[in-house]
């Protein structure tokens, strides 16, 4: 459609425009054929003072589309779709506006959303799990389940969960209107007590002998320089591929930090099916400015002490310093964690041995081996460590030391020196 130029413009009649604001400017010529398709096409683009002068300008458009003999069979589906959307928040505002029944949300948004498997789960701090309203953990839909989960978040850690039919929520707009509605009537009934969930106390974690499971992101810093604001976005959708893999797998969530995740689970083949689960998932996303994100995953099993606070000991020690010998994309698991698993993996997963490694802080030196599967790299550097202390089969030259910072922590609130960087990352 060639471009209306602006003495051509002027020269049309009020009656050429569907829709002309308060100030007189003149916006949608619907003069000829072309311009009306073209206004059909843009229509939902246009800012309107209000409702009515969109209901005005409307009419006036379909009048045009009949009388040039245009059948807009998209903008009315469009149109409808819009009025649905739009019924659906308005419908939202004033059910959960009413001051329902503590914990009876779920139910007023399967009415709102008509969505009768809908289910709202609450995160729990100490059982590190999604729980429902009666306090009973709950794990997410497994990967071939056709149900959604939708995620909530409250300064940067986990708060609420919906799992429900994709369709519902397809729009983002009324996702975010949702989420928003959501999250206030949550905040309200925590703040009165009324969400049960919040119960669970350290005492559900695990104890024992246990798999303790490290992410952190590679090249933080760069990232968080190169997007600014919008690295909280990348950080959510980490995190949650991250929790949603851990759940699946039968893992608890501890901690979430910055760029740090950490998790345990019972299982040791449960961790590693939940890492490669992850790898997988973030190898076939497309990143925001063709960034290329990457996540390295440390694996450890050991007897951690569980205190009111969480774990603390040697073996997350441990899991903390395989994790930062890693490489993105990698996967890399401590001997003990290869011997916790013994045949329990899922076929196709493999142990291919780094060789022994002195890891900062530790006494001895210890085993790793590099996790390979379907969908995996395979070819990456030798593990980030002070030096190796023997090589694996098949070696035929030593790897060069790596010089790497001294720990002092032996419980989970490391801040580890990692390459002599320091995540900045804004708490949301």
């Amino acid at each position: 459609m060639p471009r209306l130029s602006t003495s051509k413009r002027a020269g049309l009649p009020d009656r050429a425009f569907a829709y002309i604001d308060a100030r007189g400017r003149r916006r949608l010529p619907i003069h000829d054929v072309a311009h009306v398709r073209n206004a059909l096409a843009r229509f939902n683009q246009v800012i309107f003072e209000d409702d009515g002068a969109r209901e005005r300008a409307r009419k006036r458009l379909l009048n045009a589309a009949k009388k040039y003999g245009i059948v807009p069979i998209g903008f009315i589906t469009g149109q409808l779709a819009e009025e649905q959307r739009h019924a659906a928040a308005g419908r939202l505002v004033i059910e959960l506006g009413r001051h329902g029944a503590p914990g009876d949300l779920e139910q007023r948004l399967r009415r709102v959303l008509r969505d009768p498997t809908l289910t709202v789960l609450y995160w729990s701090e100490a059982s590190g799990a999604y729980l429902d309203g009666a306090g009973k953990p709950v794990p997410l839909p497994a990967e071939e389940d056709r149900r959604m989960v939708t995620y909530l978040e409250r300064q940067g850690r986990p708060m609420t969960a919906l799992v429900h039919d994709p369709a519902v929520l397809d729009d983002p707009d009324l996702t975010e209107t949702v989420l928003a509605a959501v999250r206030f009537v949550v905040e309200r009934e925590r703040a009165y007590g009324q969400v049960r969930a919040t119960a669970t106390d350290a005492s559900a974690l695990p104890t024992g002998f246990v798999t303790l499971l490290m992410a952190d992101i590679e090249r933080s810093t760069a990232l968080l320089g190169r997007l600014g604001d919008r690295y909280r976005d990348l950080l959510n959708d980490l995190r949650g591929i991250l929790r949603t893999a851990v759940s699946r797998a039968g893992g608890r969530e501890i901690d979430a930090r910055a760029d740090e995740f950490f998790a345990v689970f019972e299982r040791a083949g449960g961790a590693v099916e939940a890492a490669v689960a992850v790898q997988r998932a973030l190898g076939g996303r497309g990143w925001p400015d063709h960034l290329d994100v990457r996540v390295r995953i440390g694996i450890h099993s050991g007897r951690p002490t569980l205190t009111d606070v969480g774990y603390i000991g040697l073996a997350v020690h441990t899991a903390a310093r395989v994790c930062a010998a890693a490489h993105g994309g990698q996967i890399v698991v401590s001997g003990d964690t290869k011997d916790a698993v013994a045949d329990s993996t899922r076929a196709g997963v493999r142990f291919r041995s780094l060789g022994r490694h002195r890891l900062p802080g530790l006494p001895d030196p210890a085993a790793l081996f590099q996790i390979d599967a379907d969908g995996l790299p395979s070819a990456l550097p030798p593990p980030a460590t002070r030096g190796r202390t023997s090589r694996p089969r098949g070696s035929s030259a030593a790897d060069p030391a790596r010089p790497r910072a001294a720990a002092s922590s032996t419980g989970y609130a490391p801040r580890r020196a990692r390459r002599g960087r320091r995540s900045t990352a804004r708490r949301s």
